[in-house]
């Protein structure tokens, strides 16, 4: 049977191309063969298994100019592959802003199929917060949601995280295939390591993330729990906001980001897990807390409960009430029964739905339905 080819492009920076691909790439070849290409600090080329990953180099990080190599450089492998008469049958996109624009455009020239991927919620107010202007803020949002309109319009598949993702952009006019399923997450690695009476929060951006919300609901309830403490993981260019907020508290500490290895160690170490976003796709990182069994707290947005059932494998609170979350942090500190069932409950949800497994048997399926149509 020859395997349709694919070319995906993920943006980067991606510094560590074998944790990022190596299983990934080995998961696609059973049914696929193709491309990938991303951004990093260096060039580099790697093989696995049936796919080749091209990353190109972009040390500064500069989205224009990495969107530029990614136009060009896909132009061209999707016109080489034409010529050798070994086409490529679908374009993915990460996302469907900047990525996607590039796949509409290069679905124009080359008629290769455009499969966009959305891993966000660009309609909410919350993500533009980092423009000061309001009248900016405001034309900033139109035009994101406006082009965003027009390239899941002009897709041949859509893949979502959760059912309601959508909604903003109906009706599409030409019924693309959709895929609903949660994103990549290599999760498998992670398991419980132990308990300590940490809380752990990672990600960035901060009012994005919610960092603010857990800082407030911890001061509530820190005094009555001095032996436990909150870290903040995650990539802080400016950490002038979050340390104003932390304002000195012996409790409260911020850690820069980690190697993968080291997430493994940080989440699986942790005592709670939680997840405080004002929006949310699904949280890749609910599902590595999921994967190592700790008991988690969220704030049910966008599809934070497609991977908490509550009270059942983890505790939900509506975004952005603080109370609640300091009630339900000061009930797990008090309860080590209820960590440990929320936890195995947790564990035992992600080996039957959010294992690695799963995650290529939605996405085989969403692809065969797109790709036979296409193919016909």
């Amino acid at each position: 049977m020859t395997k349709h080819r694919l070319f995906m492009l993920m943006p980067g920076p991606k510094y560590d191309l074998d944790n990022t691909f190596k299983v990934r790439c080995k998961g696609l070849s059973e049914y696929y063969r193709g491309t990938i290409i991303t951004s990093g600090d260096q060039y580099l080329t790697k093989h696995y298994n049936d796919f080749k990953v091209i990353c190109f180099k972009d040390p500064l990080t500069n989205s224009f100019i990495s969107s530029i190599i990614f136009f060009f450089s896909s132009l061209y492998l999707l016109t080489i592959g034409t010529i050798k008469n070994d086409r490529y049958s679908a374009y993915i996109t990460y996302d469907p802003i900047k990525s996607g624009l590039i796949g509409l455009v290069l679905k124009k020239i080359t008629r290769t199929p455009l499969i966009v991927e959305i891993n966000g919620d660009y309609t909410q107010d919350v993500n533009y917060l980092d423009v000061k202007n309001p009248l900016k803020r405001y034309l900033k949002k139109w035009f994101m949601v406006r082009i965003e309109t027009i390239i899941l319009n002009k897709a041949d598949g859509i893949k979502i995280l959760h059912e309601t993702q959508i909604n903003s952009f109906k009706p599409l006019k030409n019924a693309p295939q959709f895929g609903c399923f949660p994103d990549y997450t290599d999760s498998d690695a992670f398991s419980n390591l132990g308990e300590t009476k940490n809380i752990l929060l990672v990600g960035f951006p901060f009012k994005v993330k919610g960092v603010d919300i857990l800082i407030q609901a911890f001061k509530l309830i820190a005094d009555k729990n001095p032996d436990w403490n909150v870290t903040i993981l995650g990539w802080y260019p400016d950490t002038q906001e979050l340390q104003s907020h932390i304002n000195r508290h012996p409790q409260i500490s911020h850690h820069p980001p980690v190697h993968r290895d080291d997430m493994i160690k940080h989440i699986g170490r942790c005592g709670i897990f939680v997840s405080a976003s004002r929006t949310e796709g699904v949280a890749r990182v609910l599902i590595e807390a999921m994967a190592a069994g700790k008991p988690r707290i969220a704030s049910n947005v966008g599809g934070t409960s497609t991977t908490i059932k509550n009270e059942i494998d983890g505790l939900l609170f509506d975004s952005e009430d603080v109370n609640k979350l300091a009630f339900l942090m000061d009930k797990l500190i008090s309860d080590s029964s209820l960590r440990q069932t929320l936890g195995v409950n947790a564990r035992i949800r992600y080996e039957a739905e959010f294992g690695t497994d799963n995650y290529f048997k939605a996405l085989h399926d969403f692809y065969s339905r797109l790709l036979l149509i296409n193919h016909n």
